[in-house]
């Protein structure tokens, strides 16, 4: 019964009635030396023979924790070596790249130092389920003995020697192990996980401070050449050029709005630059990003990706490792659901001075409750454990081709500001001014084309940070960060 093996209790478990544990004991006693004789002993051979019964029951304990503790799964590249965080001693660069911010970031993030801590916490989980649950327990019996002569009473203190321990019969331990070094394994992958969110989070504020700081000097150059054109219309109706004041107040009110959105635009690239400061664990250090929103070449084939990022992907990993802890919590409840006899030596020396010696087993009987609702809840989880796994499956695809998506659309953008907005309206302008030059031209007109000019490239702008977010959307979902990087920082080569 109790070498059943545990693939053939799940089709049983879920007929049987519940049960509760009523507890038998029986105690197989050999009088004297196995025959119906009786024999004297003295004291000392009391001890030795209550002493050798605590040897051996304390033996056959210590020999099931001899195992060494697991190895752990191998930590990332991060974790092999991880410290305490950064206390702000380490000096901050000058300046940021991408691969910089990243690295910074990994070494220097208090959220992520704080959850690594988890491993820490799964590999406790792995040597407490590698050690055996239980201890023996020494039971000592003393009883003082009166009576007639008639009664043959030669002793006057009869005792009782009980050594016990619970022992798994049913591969409880094996099962232990198996979900705890599941769930250190699920732990890894999670940390993983954690530092690549970080490093996408990092990379996404990144770049939008390169947006932000690109639109600043936009929104500056801009109000520069409303405030030169504004000169010049004063210049021209003070000269009787154009008639009539409204021309200076018209372009004097466009001084006003431009000067406004140079503050907009400051405020917004603050909050840009805080975000990137809370992403390195920074706490109010200047920070200063270098480079640019130029798109990085990287490759559309949307099969080979999406097969990256199923192999690539640490939280379906994460997922996967689940599973496996889910399954061996499953068989660990099996196998407990008879509970585990209680066995150990028995030595009695009785008032007639004779000597006792034999086991005693304590079995629970399974009559009322089998733990079917714990197994029932297992298989629960199992089963949701591995829902879990086939959803983030398609959550995986799903985020690479629509990664792609994105991609091509603002790829498309970018190109169609390239080769036709932008050069067409910087001709326009230059025509515009030489026509304004030969007398020909009005110079409010002049003005309204240079502010359309600026607009286009505050929406080519507007398209490169769309085509980074692609970028960055892509190497999220195929877990590869180094897509979002430069040839020269380490990223893929065109």
């Amino acid at each position: 019964m109790w070498q059943e093996k545990a693939a053939d209790v799940p089709a049983r478990a879920s007929t049987e009635p519940l049960l509760a544990s009523t507890v038998f004991s029986f105690a197989y006693l050999v009088k004297g030396d196995g025959m119906a004789r009786s024999y004297r002993s003295t004291g000392p051979r009391h001890a030795w023979i209550a002493g050798g019964l605590c040897f051996l029951v304390s033996a056959n304990s210590l020999q099931a924790q001899t195992d060494p503790p697991p190895t752990p799964p191998p930590l990332s590249g991060q974790q092999a070596n991880d410290g305490p965080v950064s206390d702000g001693s380490e000096g901050v660069p000058e300046s940021f790249t991408r691969a910089a911010a990243i690295d910074w970031a990994l070494r220097n993030n208090p959220d992520l130092a704080a959850f690594r801590q988890q491993h820490g916490i799964a590999m406790a989980a792995v040597i407490i389920a590698k050690t055996y649950p239980f201890n023996p327990v020494w039971t000592n019996k003393l009883f003082a003995v009166n009576g007639p002569e008639s009664a043959g009473i030669t002793n006057r203190l009869a005792m009782e020697q009980r050594i016990s321990i619970d022992v798994e019969v049913r591969h409880q331990r094996r099962y232990r192990r198996q979900a705890a070094c599941a769930a250190l394994s699920r732990t890894d992958w999670e940390i993983l996980n954690q530092e690549l969110l970080l490093a996408m989070r990092v990379i996404r504020a990144f770049d939008n401070a390169l947006y932000q700081r690109d639109k600043l000097q936009l929104a500056e150059e801009s109000l520069r050449l409303q405030q030169s054109a504004a000169e010049q219309v004063d210049k021209l109706v003070k000269g009787g050029i154009l008639r009539g004041p409204d021309n200076a107040i018209l372009a004097r009110s466009e001084v006003d709005t431009f000067s406004i959105a140079v503050n907009t635009a400051r405020s917004v690239q603050a909050r840009a630059e805080s975000d990137l400061r809370a992403a390195l664990g920074l706490r109010n250090e200047a920070i200063h990003v270098a480079g640019a929103l130029s798109p990085t070449p990287t490759v559309d084939d949307a099969q080979n990706l999406v097969q990256e990022a199923l192999d690539r992907r640490p939280d379906l990993q994460a997922r996967q490792a689940a599973l496996h802890e889910a399954e061996g919590r499953l068989r660990l409840a099996i196998a407990d659901r008879f509970g585990n006899p209680n066995i150990g030596p028995d030595y009695e020396y009785n008032e007639t001075r004779a000597n006792f010696l034999g086991m005693q087993m304590t079995v629970p009987l399974p009559v009322f409750n089998k733990h079917r609702g714990e197994i029932l809840q297992r298989e629960a989880e199992r089963n949701r454990a591995a829902l879990d796994l086939r959803s983030t499956e398609t959550l995986i695809q799903q985020q690479v081709y629509a990664a792609l998506s994105r991609l091509n659309t603002a790829r498309a953008t970018v190109e169609m500001y390239q080769t036709r907005v932008l050069p067409h309206l910087e001709e326009s302008v230059k025509d515009m001014e030489r026509l304004f030059l030969e007398g020909g031209g009005d110079l409010l007109r002049v003005i309204n084309l240079r502010a359309k000019l600026l607009q286009a490239r505050g929406g080519q702008l507007d398209a490169l940070y769309e085509l980074r977010q692609g970028y960055n959307d892509l190497a999220a979902a195929v877990a590869d960060p180094t897509l979002t990087l430069d040839a020269a920082a380490g990223g893929p080569a065109p």
